[in-house]
């Protein structure tokens, strides 16, 4: 089966009912697509690659390989407080497997009708099995909640469950399939109606992709800012409440903060979309980011997911 042939039979139609409300003239098919742009607006662009046995495991299901390649890429989306647009797909493959292909289709079919966006483009190249996603949302100018906002003693925030992708892999690698733990590493949700929910709220936001405590490091970087965060308030499904479950990532949860008299709003979106949010922690001048143990003593802090 040549490139052609793979994309039109296995790619062409993936949320093709989606096409006219995201303004996309042309998809899948021709050298590039056209899409026009909306008044008003800011595009918010990321692109994610995951790679067999790094970002996933070999022996998950094709759909999942999909879903969650997408999902990963689209949660960047959400912590910017973005609505998605359309996306595409770059994937090297070893060799065009029919019956692979066509439940991997399936699983970006899930991601699109889920998340109601159009797949309008890509590429094929052969080799070890890797899945670029480029994701696009939009924002109104001036709206996208950025790493870099947090104020000094404003409230740090999570939703979700943290630890519950480092559970359910390790039970994946255990071979226990029967875990409910498992869907949240298999098919992480982005949290995109959240993120949408905390625009005009939240002063900064991230999403929990290597880790919590790394990753809010990144937000007091670019905020100037320090993080004061206790531990035992870190929101688990598990009584090993260490270091090692909450910061080994995965989880794409939003952590954000927030003036503390925002707390009334944040309960109100937390209700209304059913999503627990937990407060965490303090932002803080000092510039460094403390984990508390629950005597309020500081502990080591390990590295969480790294690239290279």
């Amino acid at each position: 089966m040549d490139e052609y042939l793979l994309i039109q039979k296995y790619f062409s139609n993936i949320g093709s009912a989606f096409l006219a409300e995201h303004n996309v003239e042309i998809s899948v098919g021709d050298d590039a697509a056209v899409i026009t742009p909306k008044d008003n607006i800011q595009y918010i662009h990321s692109v994610d690659t995951s790679i067999e046995n790094i970002h996933f495991l070999s022996s998950m299901a094709p759909e999942d390989i999909a879903y969650r390649s997408c999902s990963v890429a689209l949660s960047d989306l959400a912590a910017c407080g973005a609505n998605p647009e359309w996306y595409s797909l770059a994937i090297t493959l070893p060799s065009p497997d029919g019956i692979w292909l066509e439940r991997f289709s399936s699983g970006l079919r899930d991601f699109s009708d889920e998340f109601k966006i159009p797949l309008v483009g890509g590429d094929t190249t052969k080799g070890s099995l890797s899945i670029t996603v480029q994701v696009m949302g939009t924002v109104k100018k001036g709206e996208a909640i950025l790493r870099s906002g947090a104020k000094p003693d404003q409230g740090i925030f999570v939703s979700g469950l943290i630890g519950e992708a480092y559970l359910g892999l390790k039970e994946l690698q255990n071979h226990k399939d029967e875990n409910s733990n498992c869907s949240a590493y298999l098919r992480p949700k982005a949290q995109i109606s959240l993120g949408r929910a905390l625009v005009g709220i939240a002063t900064s936001a991230i999403d929990i992709s290597d880790g919590l405590l790394q990753d809010i490091e990144l937000v007091c970087k670019s905020s100037h800012v320090g993080a004061k965060i206790y531990l035992d308030r870190v929101p688990t499904s598990t009584n090993d409440k260490s270091v090692k479950v909450i910061n080994s990532g995965d989880d794409y949860q939003i952590c954000f903060t927030a003036p503390m008299d925002k707390s009334m709003e944040i309960n109100q979106v937390s209700e209304k979309l059913e999503i627990p949010i937990t407060q965490i922690g303090l932002t803080t001048r000092s510039g460094k980011l403390v984990l508390l143990d629950e005597l309020e003593k500081e502990m080591v802090i390990f590295s969480g997911f790294k690239h290279f």
